[in-house]
């Protein structure tokens, strides 16, 4: 778990070096990464070391996370449609989560995964639209030659993770608490993954 935050450190520092190499989409993950991902990230981490209550951070977290995934996939997918839905869609996420937040005041000591319910669901169908648009437009030469398929394929894998953890953490803690760490153990392994594939999609070329 306190490997977690090293391939999120290496991914910013791919980002900031090859900013004027990357698509437009990669930039919004670049800027969103080192501008507000890792500094919140380290944050909690700090308040972990500590031994100090954390998870007034989540919904900062997560609502963060959620407008830079969208805004990296707006300029991706280049939909009209999806690009009128955007500022109702963040801004409808982002109206529930302060008022879920609200009825965790004040002292934030019950992890409550309906936030990252929703968001787990959202960041799929993103990535749904993306892999439906590479299968019917088939302008890919080689998939893991594009810096998107990367992205896509570790959100993929870690929000499906996440989803099921998000799900029957509250459960498992009530049914022991080694099981619920090792659970959270393997959070951090999905979370490994997702961001050694954005190093991988930072580091590449960009394709013409």
């Amino acid at each position: 778990m306190r490997l977690t935050p090293l391939p999120m450190l290496i991914a910013g520092i791919i980002g900031l070096v090859r900013f004027r190499q990357l698509s437009p989409s990669l930039r919004y993950l670049a800027v969103g990464l080192n501008g507000f991902l890792l500094p919140l990230n380290l944050t909690g981490l700090v308040f972990l070391f500590l031994h100090r209550n954390n998870l007034f951070l989540m919904p900062i977290y997560t609502i963060g996370e959620l407008w830079i995934l969208v805004l990296v996939y707006r300029q991706e997918l280049r939909s009209p449609a999806f690009t009128r839905l955007v500022p109702w869609l963040i801004g409808a996420f982002t109206c529930y989560a302060v008022l879920d937040t609200e009825l965790a005041r004040p002292d934030f000591t019950q992890f409550r995964p309906s936030q990252q319910i929703l968001q787990s669901f959202i960041v799929l169908i993103l990535v749904g639209l993306y892999f439906r648009k590479v299968i019917s437009e088939l302008w890919i030469v080689s998939l893991v030659k594009e810096p998107m398929f990367w992205i896509s394929a570790g959100l993929l894998i870690y929000f499906l993770g996440y989803l099921q953890i998000a799900l029957f953490s509250n459960y498992l803690l009530q049914y022991s608490r080694t099981l619920n760490m090792n659970v959270w153990a393997v959070h951090s392994l999905l979370f490994i993954v997702l961001y050694m594939c954005y190093c991988r999609a930072l580091w590449l070329p960009l394709q013409k």
